[in-house]
């Protein structure tokens, strides 16, 4: 709390630095076609200097949630970001802090569940605390009239605890370092970058006192097939003899190519991610595999009013295989001998997201649509093959009208998905008894709340006095249909901003 009270000092003090222009940071951001690159050398393509510092809370309740979801939770934080353009340099930075208590809260052990190709499951509902600290900062500089030089870190590290058994303690860092170069060639506009980025998370368990049973945990190795036993088990590796934890990273390296022609800007990156589960001799799992991404934007301008179209790609693939260790114990010493390694686990994700946002005076209108392929296979007990086709689609759109000193806000989406799966073996060989075990209940709640089709809606309001500050009260509320898994059909959401923009 004594760190939030110091961030919230921070924020105010930023806010009381200047005047507010009639653009918010938000708008001012969107603009420039390079923001949201790896190149923060083309934040000079625009001239506008904008800043915000926010406070912010809310709150979260409903049964209609993925299985890590919680039944409740309240958030609270603070954020300042700010683009700033002199002479010849350019900055850009943010720094944030959010604290959020969930209730009722298993299922995935992870801070974010999904984004590594394994997961721990545990099936306790408790109280958990995440922070998540984040910051940013950029610099370009204006070399002479063809070449512009940048830099640009971002950082991010959570930390999440559980407070009942089985509990957890969980700390994550995500880092990405990024230089880049630009050079102007008559009405174009080229570019290149490198990137390097570092995630990691550490799970820590532990059980206080005894109990009348040992709790239980999963380790999922793909598509929720994997091992369920006691949480001190080695083939959940939670509590391993050496390790005594569960350690993920994962390294990416590559870079990415820009160029701009007048109001038509196109991307292209390229980065090899690999990365391990475990430490030092007792690496459990590897996995790698390239990662592509394209996004083409257009700017449209008129005398009132302000054209985007945007259009992203991505596209993931990654492997993941099973090391086999044997721990082998002589003279008081523990050896462990590598016997190589199995392919279990391959999944590709494919992403296109195309996107309309339409500015005026008054009126500002954002539609975003989307469509998600993710396709698995995994093999882990040979014979048994089994491969799974997910496809998920949204579609939103946001209405925002300015009305003197206040902003009126409205947004409807939808939602659906479909999955589909196989099951063969690469062999007719009747004497393999043994079966993959899957944990289908929390399967089958995971994959409904995906798939299942859901209308969302929210209305938001803003007030704006005393020359750049700024109240806001936003509500969302989302509904599920033909469920048959999860508990309930309807979530909401409440946020509460107090703000200045400078």
């Amino acid at each position: 709390m004594n760190k939030l009270r110091y961030i919230i000092v921070l924020c105010v003090v930023l806010g009381c630095a200047s005047g507010l222009s009639a653009q918010t940071f938000e708008s001012v951001y969107r603009r420039n076609l390079w923001n949201g690159s790896s190149n923060v050398a083309g934040i000079r393509q625009d001239t506008v200097s904008r800043s915000f510092a926010e406070l912010h809370g809310g709150y979260e309740a409903g049964e209609f949630r993925d299985s890590w979801q919680a039944r409740k939770s309240w958030h609270a934080g603070a954020v300042t970001r700010s683009i700033r353009h002199l002479d010849r340099i350019s900055l850009s930075g943010s720094f944030s802090f959010d604290q959020t208590e969930g209730y009722g809260m298993c299922g995935s052990m992870f801070i974010s569940p999904g984004y590594y190709p394994v997961d721990v499951l545990e099936f306790t509902p408790g109280r958990k605390t995440l922070q998540t600290y984040a910051f940013d900062g950029g610099l370009a500089y204006e070399v002479n009239d063809v070449w512009t030089i940048g830099a640009k870190a971002d950082f991010e590290s959570a930390n999440m605890a559980k407070r009942k058994d089985l509990r957890h303690i969980n700390w994550k860092l995500d880092l990405t370092l990024s230089p880049g170069v630009t050079a102007h060639v008559g009405d174009f506009v080229l570019g290149v970058s490198a990137v390097f980025r570092k995630t990691s998370e550490t799970i820590n368990a532990v059980q206080i006192g005894t109990a009348e049973s040992s709790y239980h945990a999963f380790f999922d190795k793909g598509l929720m097939y994997g091992i369920e036993q006691v949480w001190t088990g080695s083939g959940v590796h939670l509590n391993e003899s050496g390790v005594n934890r569960l350690p993920v990273k994962e390294f990416h390296y590559g870079g990415s190519a820009q160029i701009q022609y007048k109001g038509l800007y196109a991307d292209f990156d390229y980065m090899h991610a690999g990365g391990s589960v475990g430490e030092k001799e007792y690496i459990w799992f590897g996995f790698k595999g390239p990662q592509y991404a394209a996004d083409v934007r257009y700017k449209m301008v008129r005398p009132a009013s302000e054209h985007y179209f945007r259009l992203h790609y991505s596209h993931r693939v990654q492997d993941m295989d099973e090391r086999v260790l044997e721990k082998v114990s002589g003279n008081g010493v523990t050896t462990v001998i590598d016997h190589g390694e199995n392919r279990i686990y391959s999944r590709e994700m494919i992403a296109l997201s195309p996107e309309y946002e339409y500015v005026a005076e008054i009126l500002e209108l954002k539609a975003v649509a989307g469509l998600e392929w993710e396709n698995g296979m995994t093999s882990q007990v040979y014979p048994y093959i089994y491969t799974q086709s997910l496809m998920t689609m949204y579609a939103d759109t946001d209405v925002l009208l300015h009305l003197g000193d206040f902003d009126l806000g409205a947004k409807l989406g939808y939602a659906s998905g479909k999955v589909s799966e196989t099951e063969r073996t690469a062999s007719k060989d009747q004497q393999v008894q043994t079966v993959p075990f899957r944990l289908k209940e929390w399967y089958d709640v995971r994959m409904e709340y995906r798939t299942a089709p859901r209308m969302s809606a929210g209305l938001s309001l803003r007030y704006n006095f005393l020359n750049g500050m700024y109240v806001e009260g936003a509500c969302d509320w989302m509904h599920g249909f033909d469920l048959k898994y999860l508990d309930g059909a309807n979530r909401i959401c409440t946020d509460l901003r107090v703000g200045y923009t400078f």
